[in-house]
């Protein structure tokens, strides 16, 4: 008997997003969930409209509002999935062919994502979808989201690997891209300070541009064209403001 797939999904004001993630998986998900955080748009709407299974639930950070929705499931594997991405045909097949196979020693399957910014895929600049490959698929049991930034999910057993990508509609202007930026690198900091890391001038000053070389020449960056100049810089600003912010919880300042 082929074992039965719930797909997670957690949301905040995701409607101009939220309809493409659910038709993609339409066709191979038995159960739905949606863990809303308090969405103001039409994004709950909308997932209703797909029968979604549709909770809400205070936003603490995303290991745990995706441990909660992963707790909801009822289904035997569970494929978690950010509201702007999608999984394309080839995929879907790839997963159900996967988990219907019942002699795999495998608990769980890493994913490689390609990474869709500033409207056009990004091939390199360490966007590249095999460094981007992570658990996402595994059984119910055996997994669970870690981490307060940047969280992945740990399992206990073998880990398999698929073939087909899945798709993350990421940040179509600077702005956004840069909204992120300061978000994420408050939650760094904090994780940062927290597990006793410290602020130092060579850090602050040559991290920065160790990351840059990195994405743009190492990681190739330059054939991204000038989408891999920006991201290249942006991600440059990112760990100049990442130490500037450990500075300040340091000293209390924040």
């Amino acid at each position: 008997m082929e074992d039965k797939l719930s797909v997670t999904i957690i949301t905040l004001n995701e409607e101009k997003n939220i309809t493409r993630c659910l038709d993609s998986i339409k066709e191979i998900a038995d159960e739905i969930i949606v863990v809303d955080s308090g969405s103001k748009d039409k994004t709950v709407e909308i997932a209703k409209k797909y029968r979604a299974k549709v909770f809400y639930r205070k936003f603490g950070n995303y290991a745990s509002q995706k441990n909660f929705a992963a707790r909801l499931a009822q289904s035997e594997w569970i494929l978690s999935l950010d509201a702007d991405e999608e999984i394309s045909p080839e995929l879907a097949s790839e997963i159900r062919s996967r988990i219907a196979d019942n002699r795999s020693p495998f608990v769980a399957y890493s994913i490689p994502r390609k990474n869709v910014i500033f409207g056009k895929f990004i091939k390199y600049t360490r966007w590249q979808p095999e460094l981007d490959r992570h658990v996402w698929l595994w059984r119910k049991d055996e997994g669970k989201w870690k981490g307060d930034v940047h969280e992945e999910v740990i399992v206990d057993g073998k880990i398999g690997r698929l073939k087909y990508a899945k798709i993350h509609h990421q940040y179509e202007t600077v702005s956004e891209f840069m909204d992120m930026m300061n978000r994420y690198s408050e939650l760094d900091a904090q994780e940062h300070v927290q597990k006793g890391g410290r602020f130092s001038f060579p850090k602050l000053f040559l991290q920065p541009i160790y990351n840059f070389l990195v994405r743009y020449f190492y990681r190739l960056g330059f054939l991204d064209g000038w989408r891999g100049f920006v991201l290249s810089y942006l991600m440059t600003v990112y760990h100049f403001e990442l130490w500037i912010k450990v500075w300040e919880k340091e000293r209390g300042i924040r």
